[in-house]
């Protein structure tokens, strides 16, 4: 019996428009440039300021450039594994949302929240899945805001 290996088919990223750099934070709130370089390694950071868009668009976004990459249409895709911290909802899950978006007919999916490491645990989860068989393709979202 050969043991079955997942891997990554296929990669996409989304990032709103919107940079909120470090120089223009120091106008909102008592820090500078140096303090937050020096701490935290951070010189922007992107911001999508749509009122009517959140996790769910910018995951969705991300994969159809993932899928696009993998040629692989939505139709295969059997998980969902989405980490964040910043879901749309309490329920549905973010994932449920991104899964009707892409036209991911016979996914399922769930949200992994676990902050910097929900992408290990989604990574790790989908993996296992895949290693198991109990899945056969699936696509893994990790937003951090």
């Amino acid at each position: 019996m050969s043991l079955k290996r997942a891997k990554i088919s296929g990669i996409g990223r989304y990032l709103p428009e919107y940079v909120l750099t470090n120089k223009e934070l120091e106008t909102m709130v008592d820090t500078n440039d140096e303090w937050i370089r020096s701490r935290t390694g951070i010189s922007e950071r992107r911001i999508l300021k749509d009122p009517d868009k959140a996790t769910a668009f910018m995951a969705t976004e991300a994969a159809k450039e993932a899928l696009a990459d993998a040629n692989v249409d939505a139709s295969e895709i059997d998980m969902i594994v989405l980490g964040t911290v910043t879901p749309d909802y309490m329920f549905p899950s973010t994932a449920a949302l991104v899964q009707k978006r892409l036209g991911a007919v016979n996914a399922w999916g769930f949200d992994v929240s676990a902050a910097c490491s929900g992408f290990l645990f989604a990574l790790s989860t989908g993996s296992m899945m895949i290693e198991s068989g109990r899945a056969k393709k699936y696509w893994l979202s990790v937003q951090i805001k």
